[in-house]
């Protein structure tokens, strides 16, 4: 059986005066945070942070890196940018 995890997402979205709808998704435990432009994209950006915390070590567990060093818990989480193929498009076309 597998196990269940949980994880938490802050969205903050906005619509210009096109339409257009971007933002950011933030994974709460942890900090991560992934651009997003195109309402289905936000889907994308969760589904795609679920499964990169499926592929880490479950919490508790030795994460210690191999080469001795030590994370640096001040560091600024990655920001990345997803668009959906439909923002790619022109408007009007």
């Amino acid at each position: 059986m597998s196990e269940i995890r949980r994880a938490s997402f802050v969205v903050r979205a906005v619509q210009d005066e096109r339409g257009d709808v971007s933002g950011v998704v933030e994974q709460v435990a942890t900090g991560a945070k992934e651009a997003f432009t195109g309402i289905e994209a936000i889907g994308l950006v969760i589904e795609k942070m679920l499964q990169a915390a499926s592929a880490l070590p479950a919490a508790g567990s030795d994460t210690s890196p191999a080469s001795g060093e030590t994370p640096d818990p001040g560091a600024r989480p990655r920001h990345r940018t997803v668009r959906n193929a439909a923002s790619r498009q022109t408007k009007g076309s």
